[in-house]
């Protein structure tokens, strides 16, 4: 089978190009680096995950509506659970609501909406499952 090397970028369409390029880069800390009508990329510094906004010449229209076909959410991976609460009081000063850091089965997270209602998950695998999908994945 032919090899993946990972995610190459996320893609999404928002009815709001500025609204979405100032979420990711004053909250997220992505950087800006292609602004051109209809279509703005950006790109975290420390992770190289890149994220492309498109408005499709205005066609996009509406909120984000995780219960149709197509994305969840995007989840984007944090260090540790303690992150998270440095996470959630920095988005309680950038005025982002968002959920309680909470656990799961799997790891702990902390979720909350970017412009155009695209969920957003930032994620912790907990170290036990992490030992035990290492095996399977040998």
């Amino acid at each position: 089978m032919p090899e993946l090397t990972g995610f190459s970028h996320i893609g999404l369409s928002v009815p709001d190009l500025a609204a979405g390029a100032t979420f990711w880069t004053e909250v997220m800390g992505f950087r800006l680096v292609v602004d051109q009508p209809g279509v703005k990329l950006l790109v975290h510094p420390g992770t190289l995950l890149t994220i492309g906004l498109q408005d499709h010449s205005g066609a996009v229209t509406g909120a984000f509506d995780h219960t149709q076909p197509g994305l969840d959410h995007v989840a984007l991976g944090v260090n540790g659970a303690g992150d998270l609460t440095t996470w959630a009081a920095h988005l309680e000063a950038q005025g982002v609501e968002h959920s309680p850091v909470e656990e799961s089965d799997f790891g702990h997270h902390l979720n909350f909406r970017a412009p155009g209602n695209i969920a957003v998950e930032l994620f912790v695998l907990k170290p036990d499952v992490a030992e035990a999908l290492a095996p399977l994945l040998a």
